[in-house]
């Protein structure tokens, strides 16, 4: 009978973005690697495949995640845009916690490798649709309930808000501090203030 494998694949999972986040893809040398995930070669091999391969399961645990959180606020009851207001807000308390700061850089790497990485480049690529379809419905709910002008492109601005939110993990990882974050946010969240209906 096979040995059942004495490690959490989840657990393992959260390590691998926290680790990829931290050194990128092509700074996190496979040794190194091992030792963080604190799992034997073999087990990576036989589990996970080659390092490109645990690389692409550890962003999508994480994208994966992040679409389901939308999904489940979506289903919330209460102000649209203040919903938004909350995706953010949650976003730059991610980006400060040093702990959590390490899983989020782990897109930062991800779109570093798409380029070279058909699989990768088809798969952020939808994700980001999904993500921006998110926004859009609650943009679409804002609009429904009186809070945003109609007249205003809601797929446009859907895709704007969600180019603001990759950017803030971007200048999260070179070095922008709370305060920062928090300021682009309130820039970029202002344009729903300047279309309320």
């Amino acid at each position: 009978m096979a040995r059942t494998k004495a490690f959490d694949k989840t657990a393992v999972l959260q390590r691998a973005m926290k680790t990829f986040g931290r050194t990128g893809y092509e700074g996190t040398t496979l040794p190194d690697l091992l030792q963080e995930l604190g799992i034997a070669r073999q087990s990576l091999y036989d589990t996970y495949g080659t390092k490109r391969d645990l690389f692409i399961m550890a962003v999508k645990h994480y994208m994966d995640g992040k679409t389901e959180d939308m999904a489940e606020l979506l289903e919330q009851p209460g102000s649209a845009i203040g919903q938004l207001e909350y995706i953010f807000d949650v976003m730059v308390q991610a980006l400060v916690d040093p702990e959590l700061a390490q899983q989020c850089f782990i897109i930062s790497s991800a779109v570093e490798q798409a380029p070279q990485d058909a699989e990768l480049r088809d798969y952020l690529q939808s994700n980001t649709e999904q993500i921006e379809q998110g926004l859009y419905r609650l943009l679409q709910q804002a609009a429904d309930e009186g809070e945003l002008s109609a007249a205003f492109d809601l797929q446009e601005l859907a895709h704007f808000l969600a180019h603001e939110r990759m950017g803030l993990i971007f200048s999260a990882k070179a070095g922008a501090n709370e305060q920062q974050l928090r300021s682009i946010t309130k820039i970029a969240l202002s344009v729903l203030r300047s279309h309320r209906a």
